[in-house]
């Protein structure tokens, strides 16, 4: 027999017994294999092994062992094997041979994390009696393990700590699948009264508790019970706080570290996902006792833990819940004198530049903070500045990475303000909290500086950076929100100033190098232009003045210096007589690659807010397309234009808009001028494209794109006058300066698009092109390159099997689709993309290996049915497409899941529209009766996809969104043909639970709203979702197990 290749060949995995003898010597041998290939060199282990499995090693390579262990994780026998390898003793029952110690101890956790794994989602595989037994067991493995971890600290050996850990989790999740609701008090009294010493395993065990109950993994039997287990975790809180309160009591937990850990753990996790009572907490002597670990520094073990629990107990109990309040009260002032005075831990972590105690304490108060707000802003005073001053004193942190946690705090404290009410009060309370915001712009701005030696860094660090310092100017910014602009920028404005007072009398040598603080301020001053009001006449003028002068040498400086430039455009649009120095300015910063893209972008905003840059900007373009050409000219080796594309097209976005402002304001300026502009603009693209469309010229695709998108950026922003009866006859309007823009090109963008016909790139630049054109020229005037374009398009396509061209055949219909005289030419279109489609996709890897292809088809078709129904309704070219979607529903691809699912949902929701409509004109009535008729033959198979969708064996990315999904269809099917769709959706879901299908099926049957009818889906879903996971772990593959 012919050898298949060797990525084809993959070993068959033996088979699994169910006899635990006959299946463990196997595990082990794979276990072996896998994680301890060496220990073959002991030959009385390894044939001892391979005695009990039969003689020789099925198993020749290490993925094939890997293979074996995952597959016996979901089968019965491993409840009983793995119970077997949790042993401490040789499995092998064989006492004279020793084991490799590497071999025992992942052997034991491999069992601990199956048995695990399996207590989450396969206890259905077990009889309900047989719960107690396997629960014994475990806790036996527990017990012995554990105490096994405590003689090996004695014996200086290595805990197998994660082994114990992963036992408690079993054990956890096992207690809530049989519903233990005794376990706090069983395990207390059964393994942690006979061994005292095993408290900080027991209290690790008592955490995976409610961890496991809230776990989303849980396969259960009944959901019920598992609400009934939280809420007993809830009333049963007492017993693990005085279990934690014992364990302090009973040992020096300030030195008992692993005692200690384990309290705090436990704390964590019973605050976090238990409800407990706030007066449990209130009450118990845990609290002072963790907030004298807190008190006691980062050197002190167990403080970071104690940072958490603290955080999270703050997170749990916020000061706005009325329970809270007795508790709130105890914290409050235990808080405060960790920060408060100059002999605080929090003063004493700054002075001794402790990173992880000023971290912990940030992370405290600012905590703090944001749960207490309501007490910030309330009316009553308590002295509210106390605790927003400890989280200002930790914003003033050194430290970037420290001082940022508290960003999120005056995020939300800026909001609370705004919130007040009356007014009155509001402004009260914003005054009373000014000093301390004017600190915070000052402390912002201090920390928006780049750090020294910047220039050094990767690219990666610098973005990292950035990052941080957009968070700080958005603090800035919200500063702005209760103080008002011109506060903030005369408070930012006089530091600056200062800055340059200082910088100016350093020696020259060194004021090139001390450019950090006059960036930080630009920066700060950026951020709040929208705040600062077009009159203002004393700070900006000085930054305008300012940024000419700066030393052109440093990039990140001139960078943060144009974006300044560009974000008070419209400052400049008020003030022109500043603009002078500024455009060459910015216009040196497009040879600077660091710079390039602020110049641009600053260019376009100010081209866009100032209304006298026609000629100077529109000169600055000349001169970019004159050194572009000349570099073309001149480039043999390939290297790139010093100006990418995206900055000039950002440089002639500007350019367009200056000149359209232009234009505007100067409605009598002559067709020659217009014509002059256009010109200087227009024919450099058209050269260039002209010059490639020869079949010898050897354009690359990226080439063509260019100048495609420099056409494209004309077309959207060069706005010419509309036609309008104002307007003089000769004077060019934007509909014919855009249509003979088009025809003067047409030639040589046919010819170009050929040259690359694959391209995808190329594709999604022309039909972009073309979309612009059409929808910026007007429906009606650009009627003359209907034709053409259809023609384009089709042929295209049918050349490329590129997905651009269907989204441009859909802008054509949504534009021209209404239109009666063109809803034919539409359908022809259709027709031929469609027969291209169909032609091209034979089997399912066709749709699956051109996924965006399905998706613009079938959004295509919705376009029809929404703007022209009638030409494909009444064609068979509906059924085809029907039978398309039975295809494209069954893609594992969100995207062409969607348009498949919004086209089916369109033609459902218009057929029901036709049903719901009292009188229908002939050919309402005929699209009516065509489409009810295509229902009937192609509807079944959509129905049985969509059903399975529901019970989850086809994908269900789209299951109640708003536009197009397996609830809507279902909805619009049902209300248009009850009877058909009950018949045709009952069959498929027979594998359903009978309970949750009944009441899916009664929510068809009473055609409920909407609202109720997505409800339902949602809940079906749920229930299939978790039946198929009890399912796929009942572990009865008889195929596997001889």
């Amino acid at each position: 027999p012919q050898q298949l290749p060797a990525q084809q060949q993959q070993q068959q995995i033996p088979p699994h017994s169910s006899d635990p003898e006959q299946e463990l010597p196997r595990v082990l041998l794979a276990l072996q294999t896998v994680y301890a290939p060496n220990a073959s060199h002991n030959p009385s282990v390894h044939n001892a092994i391979l005695t009990g499995s039969g003689g020789s090693s099925p198993f020749s390579r290490r993925d094939l062992a890997d293979r074996y262990l995952t597959s016996f994780q979901r089968t019965p026998v491993a409840w009983i094997v793995c119970d077997r390898l949790l042993s401490t003793a040789d499995v092998m029952q064989q006492p004279q041979q020793i084991e490799d110690s590497t071999l025992r101890t992942q052997r034991q956790f491999f069992a601990a994390q199956t048995l695990h794994a399996k207590c989450r989602c396969d206890v259905l595989q077990l009889p309900p009696s047989s719960l107690p037994s396997l629960r014994d067991s475990l806790l036996r493995h527990f017990i012995e393990h554990a105490s096994d971890s405590i003689r090996a600290t004695l014996e200086n050996r290595p805990p197998n700590r994660p082994l114990v850990t992963r036992l408690g989790m079993t054990i956890a999740s096992l207690a809530v699948q049989m519903s233990w609701i005794t376990c706090l008090s069983d395990v207390t009294e059964n393994v942690l009264k006979p061994h005292p010493e095993l408290a900080p395993y027991v209290l690790e065990f008592f955490r995976s508790i409610p961890e496991e109950a809230d776990s989303d993994r849980l396969v259960l039997r009944e959901e019920e019970d598992l609400w009934a287990y939280r809420d007993h975790l809830r009333n049963s809180a007492h017993v693990v706080l005085g279990l934690c309160e014992h364990a302090v009591r009973s040992c020096d937990a300030n030195k008992d570290m692993a005692t200690a850990e384990a309290v705090l753990s436990c704390m964590q996790s019973w605050i976090r996902i238990v409800d407990m009572d706030p007066g449990l907490l209130e009450r118990t002597m845990l609290l002072p006792w963790m907030f004298d670990l807190l008190a006691g520094g980062s050197a002190n073990g167990g403080f970071e833990m104690a940072v958490d629990v603290l955080v999270e107990l703050l997170r749990t109990y916020p000061s706005d819940w009325k329970r809270n309040e007795g508790l709130v009260r105890v914290i409050i002032p235990r808080v405060m004198a960790l920060g408060g005075g100059d002999m605080s831990p929090f003063e004493k972590a700054v002075k001794e530049e402790d990173e992880d105690g000023m971290r912990g304490y940030c992370r405290i108060f600012t905590e703090m903070g944001e749960s207490y707000l309501s007490l910030i802003l309330s009316h009553e005073e308590m002295n509210q500045q106390a605790l927003v001053e400890l989280v200002l004193r930790c914003s003033a942190i050194p430290d970037k990475e420290i001082a940022g946690i508290t960003l999120h705090f005056w995020y939300r404290f800026v909001i609370g303000l705004e919130d007040l009410e009356p007014y009155e009060y509001r402004q009260i309370r914003i005054d009373s909290f000014s000093p301390q915001l004017i600190r915070l712009l000052s402390i912002c701005t201090h920390l928006l500086r780049y750090p020294d030696g910047v220039d050094d860094l990767s690219p990666d660090r610098i973005d990292d950076i950035e990052g941080v310092r957009y968070y700080f100017a958005d603090t800035i910014e919200d500063c702005c929100r209760l103080l008002g602009g011109e506060i903030v920028l005369k408070n930012t404005g006089d530091q600056l100033q200062e800055e340059c007072r200082r910088v100016a009398c350093l020696p020259q040598e060194r004021q090139l190098s001390d450019w950090h603080g006059i960036e930080a301020f630009l920066y700060a001053i950026q951020s709040i232009s929208m705040y600062v009001p077009s009159d203002e006449q004393r700070i900006i003028p000085f930054v305008m003045n300012l940024i000419p002068q700066l030393p052109t040498e440093v990039p990140l400086l001139r960078s943060t210096a144009c974006v300044t430039v560009g974000k008070y455009a419209a400052w400049l649009g008020a003030h022109p007589e500043c603009l002078q120095p500024l455009l060459p300015y910015l216009a040196q910063g497009l040879s600077i690659p660091k710079c390039a893209s602020a110049s641009a972008v600053a260019i376009r905003e100010v081209c866009e807010r100032c209304q006298c840059l026609g000629d100077a900007v529109l000169q600055l373009y000349d001169g970019i397309v004159a050194a572009r050409e000349l570099h073309r000219g001149s480039n043999s080796g390939g290297d790139e234009f010093i100006l990418d594309l995206k900055n000039e097209l950002e440089v002639l976005e500007g350019v367009c808009k200056a000149i359209s402002h232009k234009l505007k304001d100067d409605p009598s300026i002559s067709q020659d001028i217009i014509s002059g502009y256009i010109n200087r603009l227009a024919q450099p693209v058209i050269v260039s494209l002209k010059a490639m469309a020869p079949p010898e010229n050897p354009a690359s695709p990226k080439q063509i794109s260019s100048e495609v998108s420099r056409l494209t950026v004309l077309i959207q922003h060069l706005r010419l006058p509309r036609p309008s009866p104002q307007l003089a006859p000769e004077v060019l309007n934007r509909s014919d300066f855009i249509l003979s823009l088009m025809q003067e090109t047409w030639p040589v963008l046919d010819a170009v698009s050929q040259k690359h016909p694959r391209d995808f790139n190329c594709a999604e630049k022309l039909c972009r092109l073309h979309k612009h054109a059409l929808r910026e020229c007007g429906a009606v005037q650009y009627t003359p390159m209907l034709d053409p374009l259809i023609e384009q398009i089709v042929k295209r396509f049918s050349q490329s099997l590129l997905s651009p061209y269907i989204y441009l055949s859909s802008v054509c219909i949504s534009e021209y689709g209404r239109v009666p005289a063109h809803s034919q030419r539409m359908y022809d279109m259709v027709a031929k993309i469609s027969s291209t489609v169909f032609y091209a996709f034979r089997g399912t890897d066709d749709f699956i290996a051109n996924p965006d292809v399905v998706e613009e088809f079938f959004f295509m078709a919705s376009k029809m049915v929404y703007y022209c129904p009638g030409p494909l309704i009444q064609s068979n070219l509906l059924n085809s497409m029907l039978q398309c979607a039975a295809v494209g529903m069954k893609l594992h691809h969100r995207d062409a899941n969607r348009g498949t699912m919004n086209f089916l949902e369109s033609l459902v929701s218009y057929g029901l529209k036709l049903r719901s409509t009292p009188s229908l004109d002939s050919m309402e009535q005929a699209n009516r009766d065509a489409l009810e008729r295509a229902i009937y033959v192609e509807g079944q198979p959509l129905v049985v996809n969509l059903a399975q969708s529901l019970l989850g064996d086809l994908p269900s990315y789209r299951l109640d969104s708003g536009s197009g999904s397996i609830a809507g269809v279902l909805f619009f099917l049902n209300k248009l043909c009850p009877d058909l769709l009950m018949q045709w959706i009952q069959p498929p879901l027979m594998p359903a639970p009978d309970h949750a299908k009944n009441v899916f099926l009664g929510s068809l049957a009473n055609q409920v709203d909407r609202d109720n009818f997505n409800s339902s889906v949602r809940k079906f879903t749920s229930v299939c979702e978790r039946s198929r996971k009890r399912q796929g772990n009942t572990g009865e593959d008889s195929g596997n197990t001889q």
